[in-house]
Formats: structure tokens, C-alpha cells, sequence
């Protein structure tokens, strides 16, 4: 898959999938690779997204676009100052999300401690 198909693929997860977490190579003053996550909702019959931390608190910046080769964010200070930046999809990470996986012993009929009382 050459550069070009590759920032097609990111860009659309990153459109279309619901809350979808990346990396783009970023590390935080612990020297921990940063998480961020794309929200989206719809304004009038419009989609609005943003991208924050993947945390419970943490910054946030509104999407100006989705372009072909990065996306465009912008955010406002307390002085209304405007701030711009940019995430190139090569530099973009996709996270997957881990999937639990069950105790298979629950799995066999009769087995002691899978039984309902």
C-alpha cells in the first residue's frame, strides 16, 4: 500500500468510525506515547469533530478539515486568540481497541462455578 492509499484509509477511520483512538508519535513529559480521540457529532445537518486526549480530562482542538494529506485543527485561548495546527496521516497510528476475552472454563456445561443457583 503506497503513501497515498494509506492517508485514504486513515483519513476515512478517522471520519467515519466512532470514537476511534490514534497515535501520531507525540510523547507527553513522561515519555508515554500521547493517545487522542476523535469525536464527532452533528451541528444542524452538518458533522462537527474534534480530537482530545484520551483521557477523562484533558485538551481538546475543533477539526477545520479533514484535507488529503493532514488534518487541520484550531482552538481558541481565554483571549481569543486563535491557535492552528496540523496531523499528517503518515504519522497517524490507528489504536485498536483491546477485546477482553472470556474464561473458556464458563464456556463447558456443568462446570463448577458456571452453574446458576
Amino acid at each position: 500500500m503506497n503513501k497515498k492509499d494509506k492517508n485514504i484509509v486513515v483519513r476515512e477511520k478517522l471520519m467515519t468510525q466512532k470514537d476511534v483512538v490514534f497515535t501520531c508519535g507525540i510523547k507527553d513529559v513522561l515519555g508515554r506515547i500521547q493517545e487522542y480521540r476523535v469525536h464527532g457529532h452533528e451541528v444542524t445537518d452538518e458533522m462537527s469533530y474534534c480530537i482530545t486526549e484520551n483521557t477523562s480530562f484533558g485538551k481538546a482542538m475543533n477539526v477545520q478539515k479533514f484535507g488529503p494529506t493532514c488534518v487541520t485543527l484550531y482552538t481558541f485561548d481565554m483571549l481569543n486568540n486563535k491557535t492552528t495546527g496540523k496531523i499528517k496521516y503518515e504519522d497517524v497510528t490507528i489504536v485498536e481497541p483491546e477485546v477482553e476475552e472470556s474464561n473458556p472454563l464458563e464456556k463447558i456445561p456443568g462446570f463448577i462455578g458456571t452453574e446458576k443457583g
